[in-house]
């Protein structure tokens, strides 16, 4: 039986799920200082417009066609914003999950 290939939105749930498990047994020292750092990079690397979007799609779960409509832009717009995003926000995990292993091991 042949696999269907994984979407992106199933690989960053995959990701995302595979991340949880990995914190499972991690020291709440290290928890603060990714969240603190996760954060202040977000704040830091993203647009204000990626991260308005990525709020409206992941957050509050509107498609993207409500986050056109309520942004005025459009869906076209919207997914590369997201996508541009989202790839940043990998880049940012993956640096973080390397520092875990620097600090923490």
């Amino acid at each position: 039986m042949k696999t269907q290939p994984l979407s992106e939105k199933q690989a960053d749930r995959m990701a995302y799920e595979g991340y949880l498990a990995s914190l499972a047994g991690d020291t709440s020292a290290f928890r603060e200082a990714f969240r603190t750092s996760f954060f202040r990079a977000m704040n830091e690397q993203l647009t204000a417009r990626q991260y308005e979007i990525l709020w409206l799609s992941e957050v509050e779960g509107l498609s993207g066609k409500e986050i056109a409509y309520k942004l005025g832009i459009s869906q076209s717009a919207v997914s590369r914003h997201r996508s541009r995003g989202k790839n940043r926000l990998r880049v940012l995990l993956a640096y973080n999950l390397d520092l875990r292993h620097e600090k923490f091991s």
